[in-house]
């Protein structure tokens, strides 16, 4: 593989061009990797305190209700977001999972999933917080995280 770079004063923002003899799966993977990076970086509106916050997706651990109010939960912090649950569910990449009735989970965040007598508990890395997988989602998660595994 070859890379040249050409600088042209007259763009107003940088163009990515690829040329290949053929069409082939690490084509493919360069031109996906290219995409993720050249994407916006997606956020969600939430407040805390009364102050709007576009919290990056990435920070985001778990999202549950509570009541009438979906609390958004990052390692540090709790969020409030007017948008509902099911709304989100829809909404938001393909990281999050839906774990219960009432919350949805960051799988790249997740440190350990334990089945018990008592619950299926997630742990998450570097936090206190701890979640809930109820038994209808619990085997679909755990496929999940066996296939980020390999």
């Amino acid at each position: 593989m070859q890379i040249h770079v050409e600088i042209d004063p007259q763009l107003s923002a940088p163009e990515i061009q690829v040329r290949a003899p053929a069409a082939d799966e690490q084509l493919t993977t360069l031109v996906q990797a290219l995409e993720k990076l050249t994407a916006p970086a997606a956020t969600l509106p939430v407040s805390q305190q009364g102050q709007m916050i576009q919290l990056p997706l990435s920070e985001i651990i778990f999202i549950e209700a509570s009541g009438h109010d979906i609390r958004v939960h990052t390692r540090t912090a709790a969020y409030k977001t007017a948008t509902r649950l099911y709304e989100l569910a829809e909404q938001l990449p393909e990281i999050f999972f839906r774990v219960s009735k009432s919350a949805i989970v960051n799988t790249t965040a997740i440190y350990s999933l334990t089945k018990s007598l008592t619950g299926n508990l997630i742990e998450f890395q570097a936090t206190h917080k701890q979640l809930y997988v109820s038994r209808r989602y619990y085997q679909q998660l755990k496929a999940i995280l066996t296939k980020k595994e390999s």
